[in-house]
């Protein structure tokens, strides 16, 4: 289809040449349409270098530009132009349009070349500019050298000379050549990018052989040579704009619509897992309690009838004491996964004194701590907090028994004033916790030492759940040596009037 409107020039009879002040004008919008292009292509690859993947493309873009500059020295030195460095004339036109068209030819057929050592580093894109700028300076200073009256290419009246006929098919067949082999590769390996510059090869080959033909400056077939040449470097700026910005860019966006996909998958298999997790988690919880409140009950009575010297009231005892150290875990697990679900902790809120309530919890926590370890330090002359009862008992033993875990010495529970609230401080005199272990102790199923005795690592984890439900926070003070001291604030009862 390219080929057509050449075929129908060379067959039909001569046709009268243009008018001057019709074809300068249309000579130059086609050149500067060339020009445009051209510079357009170069910044395309010049910015997206990094995207592309063949050498080739990435030697195309300086080489474009080079021939874009050529064709700037072409349309200012045609008849009807202001002239270059000298007077405009026909056959320094020619010169520089040759220059045009083969420098794209040469770089195109280069890039076609088979490259065994793919693997070698690209050659930088500034080294690529520097030697086409560099050829481009020598180029318009041999031009500069040769005589003015020359008719090396053209003789006014004639026509073009048989070396200018010759270069031209000469140029037209590597042309044809290179469009051949990237055709090929297009055919071998798919890629859109060597489809698009064995058209753009193709076209300059018909260029060439359309300004093989002309007699007359003026002649249409010259137009056609122009259009041909717009043609082909439209295709080479959509070979480059292709391959270093649409190609990624679609890339890019079925990567993106594979990882959406993955994701959306992913969320819901993990919504899946955390709910069957969280509905196991309630039955064992739920399932467990009732034969463990049995054990509980009757290990009580078991105790309450014999004496306390005996083996089997020991027994019963130690019976009671891992039961409610049972119980204990089976809340937390209970807790933890209301916290994981985002449900918010119940809460039965009353005033509570802080030292009468150590003092309680103290004696009635036999089975479950050892007490005998732990001092009370809380004044009296505290306010009264706002909490639940049953919540701050548990967060009171899971402290006081993350404490007397890791210390074999006393344990010291305190408390002060803040601004409206009350700081409640663990104090313990073990081997404290290092930095790493301070930031991650009140994460889930965190254990500082694994081997230090039983637990989930659910214990400090609930702690913080608890009293950010009451609106307070947790906090640790340690020093590897020296101990630690876990501390949580509680808000004041309110006077009424408030």
């Amino acid at each position: 289809m390219l080929a057509l409107p050449l075929v129908a020039f060379a067959l039909a009879p001569g046709v009268a040449p243009l008018r001057a002040s019709v074809y300068v004008p249309l000579h130059a919008a086609l050149e500067l349409v060339v020009i445009a292009v051209a510079f357009a292509a170069f910044a395309v690859q010049w910015y997206a270098a990094g995207t592309m993947r063949d050498a080739g493309a990435r030697a195309i873009g300086p080489a474009i530009l080079t021939a874009g500059l050529f064709e700037a020295l072409h349309i200012a030195t045609f008849p009807g132009m202001p002239g270059f460095a000298g007077p405009a004339s026909t056959e320094r036109g020619i010169y520089y349009w040759l220059l045009a068209r083969l420098w794209t030819v040469g770089t195109l057929l280069w890039v076609a070349r088979p490259r065994p050592d793919a693997t070698r580093p690209h050659r930088p894109r500034a080294a690529n500019l520097a030697l086409n700028t560099g050829a481009l300076v020598l180029l318009v200073a041999l031009e500069l050298a040769l005589p003015a009256q020359r008719q090396i290419f053209f003789v006014e009246g004639v026509g073009l000379t048989p070396l200018k006929v010759t270069l031209e098919l000469a140029l037209g067949a590597a042309a044809f050549v290179g469009a051949l082999l990237h055709w090929r590769t297009f055919r071998r390996s798919g890629a859109r990018w060597s489809r698009r510059v064995a058209l753009a090869l193709f076209s300059v080959g018909l260029a060439s052989v359309s300004l093989s033909l002309y007699r007359h400056p003026y002649d249409p077939i010259h137009v056609l040579g122009h259009l041909y040449l717009v043609l082909a470097f439209g295709f080479v700026f959509e070979a480059l704009f292709v391959s270093g910005v649409a190609r990624p860019y679609r890339e890019l966006d079925a990567l993106r619509s594979h990882v959406q996909n993955e994701l959306v998958v992913t969320i819901e298999r993990l919504e899946r897992t955390q709910s069957e997790r969280e509905d196991l988690l309630r039955a064992v919880t739920h399932d467990l309690r009732n034969p463990l409140q049995v054990v509980l009950l009757q290990s009580e009575r078991l105790g309450r009838g014999l004496p306390d010297a005996g083996a089997v009231a020991t027994a019963a005892r130690n019976i009671h004491s891992a039961g409610r150290r049972m119980e204990r875990m089976i809340r937390d697990l209970a807790d933890s996964a209301r916290l994981e679900s985002g449900v918010a902790l119940p809460l039965a809120r009353k005033p509570v004194e802080l030292r009468p309530f150590v003092e309680g919890l103290l004696e009635s926590a036999e089975g479950v701590l050892d007490a005998t370890r732990v001092e009370n330090a809380v004044p009296d002359q505290l306010p009264t907090v706002d909490a639940d009862p049953d919540r701050l008992d548990r967060i009171l033993v899971n402290l006081l028994g993350n404490a007397l875990k890791y210390t074999r010495g006393r344990v010291t529970v305190a408390a002060e004033a803040a601004e409206g609230a009350v700081r409640v401080l663990v104090r313990d005199e073990g081997e404290g916790l290092s930095p790493e272990a301070q930031a991650r102790v009140f994460q889930r199923f965190f254990r500082a030492n694994p081997r230090a005795g039983e637990g989930l690592g659910l214990g400090l984890h609930i702690v913080r759940g608890m009293v950010e439900a009451h609106g307070g926070s947790v906090g640790v003070e340690s020093r590897p040596g020296q101990g630690s001291t876990f501390s949580f604030t509680l808000p004041v009862t309110l006077a009424p009037s408030a």
